[in-house]
């Protein structure tokens, strides 16, 4: 998990402008398939409030590079 240790929330790697977009997308994907694994796997979603919210911002951090909307 490249982003582990790294980055603490989806916005630092979104606002990190020493990764080009796909390497964004890519970390960030990578954070939401996990976190959606461990979620699924803790009880299908029953994981708690922080680590669905945490999804939902990985997920916007994702949809705002995809739509240009987040940093160059």
């Amino acid at each position: 998990m490249a982003y582990h240790g790294t980055y603490e929330t989806p916005e630092e790697i979104l606002h990190d402008e020493s990764l080009d977009r796909s390497q964004r997308i890519r970390l960030l994907e990578q954070w939401r398939d996990d976190k959606s694994a461990y979620l699924r796997a803790s009880g299908e979603g029953m994981g708690g409030e922080v680590e669905a919210d945490l999804l939902k911002r990985i997920k916007k951090a994702l949809a705002a590079l995809r739509e240009g909307t987040g940093p160059a």
